[in-house]
């Protein structure tokens, strides 16, 4: 079996051990000696710079590629079209109106969702009640979703929902249905939202305007 590469440094601080162990006692040029250790001392030092930029560019390529991975759709014309469709299904099955499609929603879910990437982790903004919008979320592993089954994650809930007064509007108490019924919402006139991914990680953030799940009212 092969042994263990040992790291240059020890190499190195072993030859210095046997080039001083070499050494007769006798030395004349202490000054000569003093130089060659203070040269190998130096390219010990070099090594270990050497290692340690090594490191650094790692760990650097390695931000850097997470970062340029990251992306951001909320103005690209398919996106909304996608997005506006999968709504207007579910709501022209209600006789419910189509919803509209927000630029100022949308720069709201995009600025929430970039707190989202860089925390790597999915969850509601609490300032979205105090803008008056309602919030829709999903997230999962990056490009491996299309925009129709994302919507559709949340549609799915349909199964568990009858219409009743939120949040009393489910087939058993232990159902979500807060998605569905924020896409039907009779009341929400206009969507916004943004796709936002970090290379590992894709968030998809809906906004609603005027907010449903109103707690007391009529879903539709």
């Amino acid at each position: 079996m092969m042994g263990k590469k040992r790291p240059v440094y020890i190499i190195t601080f072993k030859l210095l051990h046997l080039v001083y162990l070499s050494l007769p006692l006798d030395y004349p040029n202490w000054l000569s000696l003093g130089s060659y250790l203070a040269f190998l001392m130096g390219i010990l030092y070099f090594y270990v710079m050497k290692a340690i930029c090594a490191i650094l560019l790692i760990v650097l390529a390695h931000g850097a590629a997470y970062s340029q991975a990251g992306k951001a759709i909320y103005r690209d014309q398919p996106f909304i079209d996608s997005v506006l469709k999968e709504h207007d299904i579910y709501r022209s099955e209600l006789n419910l109106p189509a919803l509209e499609w927000s630029s100022t929603l949308a720069s709201d879910a995009l600025a929430w969702g970039r707190k989202l990437v860089r925390k790597n982790k999915g969850q509601h903004d609490p300032q979205a009640s105090i803008l008056n919008e309602g919030e829709n979320l999903w997230w999962g592993t990056a490009d491996g979703f299309s925009y129709t089954q994302m919507v559709d994650a949340w549609a799915s809930e349909k199964k568990d929902f009858v219409n009743g007064t939120f949040p009393d509007c489910t087939t058993r108490h232990s159902a979500i249905v807060g998605h569905y019924t924020q896409m039907i919402w009779r009341n929400t006139r206009s969507v916004g939202c943004a796709l936002v991914g970090n290379g590992q990680t894709d968030f998809l953030i809906c906004r609603y305007g005027p907010p449903g799940n109103v707690i007391g009212e009529k879903v539709y």
